[in-house]
């Protein structure tokens, strides 16, 4: 078993994440224990391509969280099993946003584009709107009344357009292509199973498809996306859940990077990364 449980997923811990992945046993079927809110999703293809690379049944659990960049590691999987609190997330590309007091906040490239997309659907409104209006009340002709109508919006929506950065929008463009590519990569080398055209419609979906960054992406939404997933089993169930009672108070200190752990020793190892005892119930391993 590999336990790969971290906050973010970070490119300075690379060597370390792959390093795991190559002590596992030679030609032998890897559960991976996955718990994630994300990180650098370059790091993330390099994961699910060293999973995938192995040639072997890859089964992902996720007893809390694989979101964002961790989603594509998920995706490698040939079982991707989710908890009661397990979810995957979107994966549109993140960047900081620089606030007031020079602190950062993540935002999500998608917004710009939503943005754009938002204002030009604005701006059709308005042109119909002020066009009905003008014939309504002036009795100009229909020609008169749109040439009007146009003059009143573009006069209008030009000076919010004359805000937008071309630069900044390519780039915008461009993460989020990018994030869409490499998911497509696992996919199409790793799960060829999969139908071409579902896969896309699942990867578009996940790209470009929901309101925001930390939409929960459960069973029931997995199951829209006609991915395969299930819910934990037999004694599965209960190690999942032992799991995602310990990492919901934790999961923004643990990490865990490391190939199968006896029970004493995973308790001792959470206890010296977070620096408290812990008293929920202990994790233990899905696999001997």
């Amino acid at each position: 078993m590999l336990a790969l449980m971290t906050p973010h997923l970070r490119r300075a811990k690379l060597i370390e994440y792959c390093d795991a992945i190559a002590s596992l046993p030679e030609g032998a079927p890897v559960d991976v224990v996955l718990s994630s809110h994300g990180g650098c999703i370059d790091t993330a293809y390099v994961l699910a391509r060293a999973l995938g690379r192995r040639g072997t049944p890859t089964a992902v659990f996720v007893p809390l969280c694989a979101k964002s960049a961790a989603t594509v590691v998920a995706l490698v999987a040939d079982e991707l099993v989710l908890g009661p609190l397990g979810e995957l997330g979107p994966i549109d590309a993140q960047f900081d946003r620089k606030r007031q007091a020079d602190f950062s906040s993540r935002c999500s490239e998608l917004a710009f584009l939503k943005a754009l997309e938002q204002t030009g659907e604005s701006a059709v409104d308005l042109f119909e709107e002020s066009m009905t209006r003008i014939l309504k009340r002036s009795g100009m002709t229909p020609f008169d009344g749109a040439t009007k109508a146009a003059d009143l919006v573009g006069e209008l929506m030009g000076r919010l357009y004359g805000q937008v950065d071309p630069v900044r929008l390519a780039e915008a463009t461009r993460a989020l292509e990018a994030g869409a590519e490499l998911a497509e990569r696992v996919m199409r080398r790793y799960r060829p199973e999969l139908p071409t055209e579902r896969a896309r419609a699942a990867l578009a979906k996940l790209v470009y498809g929901y309101p925001n960054h930390g939409f929960p992406l459960d069973l029931e939404e997995i199951a829209d996306l006609e991915l395969p997933a299930r819910a934990p089993q037999g004694a599965e169930a209960e190690a999942i859940d032992r799991m995602a009672r310990v990492l919901v108070p934790l999961e923004e200190e643990i990490e865990i990077i490391d190939t199968f752990v006896p029970v004493p020793a995973m308790r001792e190892r959470t206890e010296q990364v977070v620096g408290l005892s812990v008293d929920a119930s202990p994790v233990i391993p899905l696999v001997s």
